[in-house]
């Protein structure tokens, strides 16, 4: 399973390259309408939000929620990369400061007083509140149904909005097991990778978010197993879209970044995310900040170097794919890794995919065939996967 992504994934990664040749045929095939749709997503969710929300002084942090992964790459005596469980005092070698070993935990949710699970429940890491559902059915039109839940005013609150694919990739359990195939026999939140005891009605489908990949594509996560990827607007179309409401504090427009020393004491070597709370170095790996300028040049590295790396920086780590996710900005035709309003580094590297420390899938050492691991990536592009551990991806580490 290491060696290759998600099968699922394939189908998915074909459709993303196959793309450009097919929006001008898609746009055609689904008219102005549906175009008009995939441009008042995010108008008509912002919209609605300013007008329900009075106007913060400052803007109010949302941290980063865990991943729930357990799984660790250790290596052998022969230096081959094995999976084993973070918590295990086995025979390899784990390679320090990856996700599951930075004691974060799992996922935490809580009720919002007086409300049931199916109306809301708020995430005790982000601070989010999510709306519940009540049953696993999906509305025709997106907009629409933002308006309506609204004006209902769900547990209280007007200020419904579509999440970003920060805000809905955060809801992701990935140390729960992604099934092949649904099966009519199981509940469908327990085929879907969230926690299923707050979020029973969920399906393990397509979920849509307010960021664009193009003026015809939105973001949407992948409940089923994770991954993000742009899809169609259409509602009406198969495979089903579905929709699950947020509110809370959103990333700032502005004053979102504060430059800090180094760990040398150099100015501006490393930028706090005033909205996460998380600090980055400045520059990518191995480069250094000269209080001008990064040095040097950007290195790729494959997934053992990378978490070799990072092992090695004293104080600093690799992030996990929440993190990693949280410095990327999607906006119609445009992503961009860290955002263009990062503090400037100097000499832009070329745009290269990024390693996470968060493990995806594994196989344990067998008679037939040796131990294989891969991991979660952000690729240059915005979406989010699973990546052998031989390609060579960029670097940036973080610290609380």
């Amino acid at each position: 399973m290491g060696a290759h992504r998600d099968s699922a994934h394939h189908g998915q990664r074909g459709r993303s390259q196959g793309a450009a040749a097919g929006r001008d045929r898609r746009g055609t095939e689904l008219g102005q309408g549906a175009l008009s749709l995939a441009r008042a997503l995010v108008a008509a969710a912002v919209l609605i939000g300013c007008i329900a929300s009075p106007a913060a002084a400052q803007p109010v942090p949302s941290k980063v929620p865990p991943t729930g992964v357990r799984i660790c790459l250790g290596l052998t005596k022969e230096g081959w990369p094995t999976p084993q469980a973070c918590t295990d005092a086995g025979p390899l070698a784990l390679v320090p400061k990856q996700d599951g070993r930075q004691g974060a935990g799992p996922l935490a949710y809580e009720a919002v007083p007086g409300q049931p699970r199916t109306a809301c429940v708020r995430d005790r890491v982000s601070g989010l509140v999510w709306e519940g559902k009540r049953d696993n059915g999906r509305p025709a039109d997106a907009v629409a149904y933002v308006a309506q839940v609204n004006a209902s005013r769900l547990c209280g609150y007007a200020d419904w909005r579509l999440p970003t694919v920060a805000e809905l990739h955060g809801l992701v359990d990935l140390g729960k097991e992604r099934v092949p195939e649904v099966r009519p026999d199981r509940p469908l939140a327990e085929q879907s990778v969230i926690d299923a005891r707050w979020f029973p009605n969920t399906v393990p489908a397509l979920y849509l978010t307010s960021d664009m990949r193009d003026p015809t594509s939105p973001w949407c996560v992948n409940f089923a197993n994770g991954f993000v990827y742009d899809c169609d607007p259409d509602m009406s179309r198969e495979p089903p879209l579905f929709v699950r409401l947020v509110r809370g504090p959103e990333a700032p427009k502005a004053g979102r970044w504060r430059e800090l020393p180094d760990e040398r004491g150099v100015p501006g070597g490393a930028v706090e995310d005033r909205h996460t709370g998380l600090v980055w170095r400045r520059c990518e790996e191995p480069q250094t900040w000269n209080g001008k300028r990064c040095t040097w040049s950007a290195k790729r590295y494959d997934y053992v170097q990378a978490l070799q790396r990072a092992s090695e920086q004293a104080g600093w780590r690799l992030p996990t794919i929440k993190e990693v996710n949280s410095l990327a900005r999607r906006e119609t035709d445009r992503f961009e890794m860290p955002p263009s309003d990062f503090p400037a580094q100097g000499k832009e590297a070329s745009r290269a995919g990024q390693w996470s420390s968060t493990v995806c899938n594994s196989s344990p050492e067998t008679s037939t065939a040796r131990a294989s691991i891969s991991a979660w990536v952000l690729s240059r592009e915005g979406a989010i996967y699973c990546e052998a551990r031989i390609m060579h991806l960029g670097v940036r580490l973080v610290r609380e």
